[in-house]
């Protein structure tokens, strides 16, 4: 092997090592995404007394700004919070759905059956929740949901509806932690919700 070949074969090994070393830098520093589910919070309960055989809940709503991939809330005023590297392991209004029903199944005991829609034919529960979560908004460690949900019975006839803002502290201290506050918060819309049915249906 010639000096050339030598000086060649030392210099592309010496570019090898170097682009090895980047590229163990840059997988090692390199941005973390998580991705975040929303899970039951509601006290179960054995039985409760007063309830429908059936209870269903309507795909929950949100606005645009809220249907995204990244987690984003508001500040309190026009500006928002996106989070770059946290995203939601589904869509967040089929997160609220399946919370939602979780929270109603821990709810309602043993003796309603909790499912999601939509529904087809004589598939349809004797009651529907329909939930459109209007804004997320964390300010001064508060964690507020605006909610409105009204729950329809027989023939689509509306019994209860309700707005309201729902709120727990948020330490703020990790996304985790924040994550947790707003299942605790959806809980509390769950326990509003299957309180005023119970209500509704024992009247």
């Amino acid at each position: 092997m010639s000096v050339q070949q030598r000086l060649r074969a030392t210099i592309t090994a010496a570019c090898t090592i170097v682009l090895m070393n980047m590229l163990v830098g840059c997988s090692s520093t390199g941005s973390v995404y998580n991705d975040y589910t929303l899970i039951a919070v509601s006290p179960t309960v054995t039985t409760r007394d007063g309830l429908p055989a059936t209870l269903g809940v309507f795909p929950v709503t949100v606005p645009g700004w809220l249907d995204r991939n990244n987690i984003i809330w508001s500040s309190g005023g026009v500006l928002l919070q996106v989070s770059e590297n946290n995203h939601w392991g589904e869509p967040l209004p089929d997160l609220l759905t399946q919370a939602m029903v979780n929270n109603l199944r821990r709810q309602a005991g043993s003796e309603t059956w909790v499912s999601a829609g939509p529904w087809f034919g004589n598939e349809r529960p004797e009651m529907v929740v329909f939930a459109d979560v209007q804004s997320i908004t964390v300010v001064n460690q508060r964690m507020q949901v605006s909610v409105a949900w009204t729950v329809q019975g027989g023939g689509k006839r509306v019994i209860a509806r309700q707005e309201k803002v729902y709120e727990l502290p948020d330490s703020g201290v990790s996304m985790q932690d924040t994550i947790r506050t707003l299942s605790q918060v959806w809980g509390l819309v769950a326990e509003d919700v299957i309180a005023t049915v119970a209500q509704t249906t024992s009247a």
